[in-house]
């Protein structure tokens, strides 16, 4: 199963860069199928956007956080703040790519109070800052 998810989480990472940018008006399905965690990603997809922590999930989906780091790491091989993140990053990649917004506003928009901390987090995930994502892809 954790296979499974590995695989989906791939895909997603790998996806065409125009698929990303229809991400903003028709979302790409990134989280995987999976009846047990439904309620976890459905808030993860409508909370992204805003800071969120495990433990707010965690109370979303009436789990205390330990539990729910479990389960989610043991049924998809992430973490929730993995989600979190390769969520927030989907939808930073489409907003670099189709708007002229600065970093610090797409950091916002995308959930990071610090752009600092967006900045480590994209070049963790894309091994490039955003600037230079938005540049090599547009060029």
């Amino acid at each position: 199963m954790e296979n499974q998810y590995n695989a989906s989480l791939q895909s997603v990472l790998e996806s065409p860069l125009v698929d990303v940018v229809k991400s903003l008006n028709d979302p790409v399905p990134i989280f995987p199928p999976d009846s047990l965690l439904d309620k976890v990603f459905q808030f993860i997809e409508a909370n992204y956007n805003q800071p969120i922590s495990l433990s707010d999930v965690a109370i979303a989906v009436g789990y205390c956080a330990a539990y729910l780091t479990d389960l989610v790491r043991r049924n998809t091989g992430h973490t929730v703040n993995d989600w979190i993140a390769e969520r927030r990053m989907l939808a930073a990649r489409a907003l670099l790519l189709e708007t002229d917004q600065c970093v610090s506003q797409i950091a916002q928009a995308v959930g990071y109070q610090h752009e600092g901390y967006f900045f480590r987090q994209f070049r963790k995930y894309h091994g490039i800052t955003p600037q230079a994502f938005r540049k090599t892809q547009r060029s």
